[in-house]
């Protein structure tokens, strides 16, 4: 039986498999390692490098090329009708010989990892953009991202974030500003203070709670054991965290993490949802973390109507790896 359930930030629909008991066989699906057993990453690693530095490492830069496929046939489209070239892909890496998962780095190493990443994000958002029209700038927004396992697309099986500068504001976050200024003149309160407060409450959906944030599994996850980890100081921007907050969000982090445990080494994306750089969403916008394992292909359903699929229902996921943290 598929139970239809509504997103109440961005709108988007889910279908949960509500009347599955969980099984965890049905859900053990391993992180395949990267093929290879030579990593670049200690190769260029400095000689006698202290134990927690992160090196940030540059990609590639003009890495998004802007195509307006309105403006041209589709056999007209080429290269030729690129627009421009911006944006860049980078990676922050580990110091040499650290190939663990982000859960099992030491805190030292870990909170280094998103102490860079905050300020290389900031570097980023106050690089001169081009402007476009009316006097207005390029948009940006700095996707972070940790891909761990082949099957969530990992490169490297270095310890490692990406970042990606892109000149445009994706979707998914789009809906969820948007999504986020439409409750606040709805209910004068941000949405997702709201949820969380609602999901540590009721505690059906709730995987941990702690003194930084609360995480718990959407009642409209996405994908099977998806978490949200929602810090419970309101802010728009990650970038605006001091040393101390991150220390928080690092322990908060890993302890959401090490929750997957219960499915053994499964292959997971974490990505963090905050402001586009230099926009001003304080009120509206609450920058959070998602976690979402990779347990199944993607099915005919799916592709065909954009409707997401989740075979393990929220409240069950949420029993589970709370208990596992609980032990």
């Amino acid at each position: 039986m598929f139970e239809l359930r509504r997103d109440p930030v961005t709108g988007w629909w889910s279908a949960i498999v509500a009347d599955r008991a969980f099984e965890r066989e049905a859900f053990e699906v391993q992180a395949q390692p990267i093929e290879g057993s030579h990593c670049r990453h200690c190769d260029e690693a400095p000689e006698n490098e202290p134990p927690n530095l992160v090196r940030r490492i540059a990609l590639r830069s003009q890495a998004f090329h802007r195509i307006d496929s309105t403006k041209a046939s589709a056999a007209q489209l080429s290269m030729s009708e690129v627009e421009r070239a911006t944006g860049s892909w980078e990676i922050l890496v580990g110091p040499r010989d650290h190939h663990e998962r982000m859960a099992d780095a030491p805190p030292q190493l870990a909170g280094a990892l998103l102490r860079a990443a905050r300020d290389a994000m900031r570097e980023i958002a106050a690089q001169p953009r081009e402007e476009i029209e009316d006097g207005r700038v390029e948009p940006l927004y700095i996707q972070l991202v940790q891909s761990y396992g082949m099957q969530a697309g990992s490169r490297s099986s270095h310890l490692n974030l990406e970042l990606y500068a892109i000149p445009q504001v994706p979707h998914w976050v789009a809906e969820e500003i948007g999504g986020g200024a439409r409750q606040v003149i709805k209910t004068r309160r941000c949405i997702w203070c709201a949820l969380s407060e609602a999901e540590e409450e009721n505690g059906e959906r709730l995987v941990l709670a702690d003194h930084h944030a609360i995480v718990f599994s959407p009642a409209a996850s996405r994908s099977a054991f998806e978490m949200m980890v929602v810090p419970r100081q309101h802010a728009a921007d990650f970038t605006a965290l001091d040393d101390d907050a991150i220390t928080d969000a690092t322990a908060t982090l890993q302890r959401a993490l090490h929750a997957l445990d219960v499915l053994g080494d499964p292959p997971y994306n974490l990505f963090l949802h905050t402001a586009p750089a230099g926009e001003r969403l304080d009120q509206t916008f609450h920058w959070h973390w998602e976690i979402h394992p990779r347990l199944r292909v993607i099915a005919g359903l799916e592709r065909a109507t954009a409707l997401a699929v989740n075979p393990a229902a929220p409240e069950y996921a949420a029993a589970v790896l709370r208990q596992h943290l609980h032990r």
